[in-house]
């Protein structure tokens, strides 16, 4: 009876045990500081290579997330995010994003960037509003072009 029951409590705990890939992903998500999340989010949009794209979004992007913006571009998942930014790319060859620091609180975000053009020009300022997930991965994106509107009426 009691190599039944260790063999049920080891079947019991393999079910509930996270793969090491996945452990180690959750971790790397989890040591990145919101300023490193942010910036690799923006260089995976500076980045017309895929596999280093997609590299860049599997450290800080949910699985499931959803980007969102005026253009209008609505992409839910890695894969689509991904394909999002492979067509901006073919758009904007050469251009990549600087960015603010983060500001952070209650698991929401924002960041203002700057489109920088292949020479550096600025062509288009803008702001994120996000959402992380709970291993600090980014769940969700709102981005906003050009400057915000102004306070004065």
């Amino acid at each position: 009876m009691t190599n039944l029951r260790v063999a049920l409590t080891a079947i019991a705990l393999s079910s509930i045990t996270v793969s090491p890939k996945r452990a180690a992903a959750q971790q790397v998500a989890v040591q990145l500081s919101p300023d490193s999340i942010v910036a690799a989010y923006c260089a995976a949009w500076s980045s017309a290579d895929r596999a280093t794209r997609n590299s860049l979004l599997a450290r800080v992007w949910a699985a499931d997330g959803v980007y969102s913006d005026p253009a209008p571009t609505l992409a839910s998942g890695r894969d689509a995010l991904s394909n999002s930014i492979a067509s901006f790319q073919r758009g904007h060859p050469g251009a990549r994003f600087k960015r603010s620091s983060p500001q952070v609180h209650h698991g929401m975000m924002r960041f203002s960037w700057l489109l920088l053009g292949p020479g550096g020009a600025v062509r288009s300022p803008g702001m994120d509003f996000g959402e992380l997930a709970a291993d600090g991965r980014i769940r969700r994106i709102v981005g906003f072009f050009g400057a915000p509107p102004s306070a004065e009426r």
